[in-house]
């Protein structure tokens, strides 16, 4: 067998290529991050149009029938809820005229229903003398139960008085006496003032005027000092 024999040529070496870092004129390059902008504008412009989040107010404070709002009582925050600009009031637009048709509490969105004209509120605010230990633990806000103990009739000395009886239920704390004051019937500077529906109004009056003793029991998940 015939065999190639050894002419002492070496055989060509391939050349080795150095590695060129990409430059602004490398088409790839430049393709590459024309397609990452528009991805990343896409996207973003993506995101704005399915956010559907608007300003809406919501209560810094309890709001009470018969008060008119100001700006110290709300703030804007972002939400996310179906027809919320119809529902609640916009932080966008000027506060309503007119006064809190009913409660709302601190933290929750302020409905546009809550507010209108002064003659829809049906209670007046009537100050109530209470020994000071009940009023520790009250704020505007607080919802109570109103229990009268009437003086019992013909009883000579001692005053006495009849059992309790429920006047109102769920009523609205509008005002708690400042620290200091007094509670008695003849000043009503240290009084709860408590919303009474008109209705009520001449009950109640008779009651304190009579010179009832007078409870306010907060209701199940009132708001209340501290908590």
């Amino acid at each position: 067998m015939e065999t190639r024999r050894s002419t002492g040529e070496e055989l060509p070496k391939p050349a080795a290529r150095r590695l060129q870092r990409p430059s602004w004129n490398d088409s790839r390059l430049v393709a590459g991050v024309l397609l990452v902008l528009v991805a990343t504008i896409g996207g973003a412009a993506a995101l704005r149009h399915y956010d559907s989040s608007i300003e809406v107010l919501q209560a810094t404070r309890p709001l009470v029938p018969g008060q008119q709002l100001h700006d110290s009582d709300l703030r804007p925050v972002k939400v996310r809820i179906d027809r919320a600009s119809s529902t609640y009031l916009g932080a966008d637009e000027a506060l309503p005229k007119g006064e809190v048709l009913r409660e709302v509490r601190t933290g929750e969105l302020v409905p546009r229903s809550a507010v209108g004209s002064g003659a829809a509120v049906h209670s007046k605010a009537v100050a109530v003398p209470v020994d000071s230990g009940q009023v520790a633990t009250l704020v505007k806000g607080s919802v109570v139960d109103l229990w009268v103990s009437r003086k019992k009739t013909g009883e000579t000395g001692r005053d006495a008085y009849d059992a309790p009886d429920r006047l109102l239920q769920r009523a609205v704390v509008a005002r708690v006496p400042s620290a200091g004051g007094g509670f008695s019937v003849a000043s009503d500077s240290g009084a709860v003032h408590v919303l009474v529906p008109d209705e009520n109004i001449a009950e109640v009056l008779g009651a304190i005027n009579q010179g009832a003793k007078v409870d306010l029991v907060p209701a199940a998940g009132s708001p209340l000092k501290g908590s």
